[in-house]
């Protein structure tokens, strides 16, 4: 799904903007979420990143993921009968006047997006869709083990992050009553009708402290998302170390963790593709420490882009099979 640069949806052409009383018709003719899925993998690339590479990236992240699950399906009990479908949402986060180092220009570029273009309704009626057409999770059995239904899964990169955020917390304004009942993490809430089951965001491009102000710290209230917020980092992202000190005052998460508020931050590591996780199960900010794999050093930005690797998607693989 291709957005233009005030975030409008646009058409297949990559050019034509479609309006606002058509974004349902346009997404139930190109979305078209199959019966058979079981879980369905949103994601939004980040900072300077071509339309063509956005996909090929996507791709990659997403052909790890398969190839795990079939690798070692008995390292994710609760995915049964696997069957994911991907939605790759692209958004014009680079100019090619401008140098890897304008920083600024991209920021401002979210912001106008985000925070004041078309870019929460669009997300919010994308994952609306999504949930109107998919069987919502339901519990399993009282011992925990497994759980049926489709599962929604929201994975973003560097500034979109930001932009995966802002569509979440436009989404949950938009719900008001009802609730599904879920077993899996404890942060389900009874005001709002379907949930988004993880949120796993790669070396965000957010100052440390985000969740202690507006308006990213709405999404510790209760809101859509059942799921803790996991975010990759590593001291090797020299793009959110001393290029996003420079312009924010501050690191970025992506280069050391969030910060903020301490009472709701969990550490984990980066584990290897054999070793399970066990995630904290009350805590709604999760920092995993990647240092170790993301270590490239690509000129201006590092290893903020160094996350394309089977080690992320048996993170992603593990958070939707705690989903369960």
């Amino acid at each position: 799904m291709d957005l233009d640069k005030n975030g409008h949806l646009l058409h297949t052409d990559g050019r034509t903007t479609v309006p606002d009383a058509d974004i349902a018709q346009h997404l139930e003719r190109h979305l078209r979420l199959r019966e058979d899925t079981t879980d369905i993998f949103v994601f939004v690339h980040g900072w300077r990143t071509k339309a063509d590479d956005a996909l090929t990236h996507a791709r990659t992240l997403f052909s790890h993921v398969e190839t795990l699950a079939a690798a070692q399906p008995h390292a994710y009990a609760r995915l049964r009968g696997f069957r994911p479908q991907y939605v790759a949402v692209r958004w014009p986060s680079r100019d090619t006047r401008l140098l890897p180092t304008d920083y600024d220009p991209v920021k401002r570029r979210t912001q106008t997006m985000a925070a004041d273009g078309h870019v929460p309704r669009v997300l919010g009626a994308i994952l609306g869709y999504l949930n109107a057409h998919r069987d919502t999770p339901e519990p399993g059995p009282e011992t925990l083990t497994t759980a049926y239904g489709q599962y929604l899964h929201c994975t973003g990169h560097s500034f979109g992050s930001r932009v995966l955020l802002h569509g979440i917390l436009e989404a949950t304004e938009r719900l008001t009553d009802g609730g599904p009942d879920t077993l899996a993490w404890d942060f389900a809430h009874t005001t709002y009708p379907w949930t988004l089951d993880s949120l796993t965001l790669f070396q965000p491009a957010l100052p440390a402290d985000a969740f202690t102000h507006e308006p990213f710290s709405k999404i510790l209230n209760p809101n859509l998302l059942n799921a803790p917020i996991t975010m990759t980092y590593s001291p090797s992202d020299t793009a959110l170390g001393k290029l996003h000190s420079k312009k924010e005052n501050q690191v970025a998460v992506g280069y050391r963790g969030a910060s903020a508020p301490p009472d709701h931050i969990a550490q984990i590591t980066l584990l290897d593709t054999t070793t399970p996780y066990t995630f904290p199960r009350y805590k709604r900010l999760i920092n995993v420490d990647a240092s170790k794999l993301y270590t490239v050093n690509k000129l201006f930005v590092g290893a903020h882009s160094d996350f394309y690797h089977p080690e992320s998607a048996h993170l992603l693989l593990s958070l939707a099979d705690s989903a369960r």
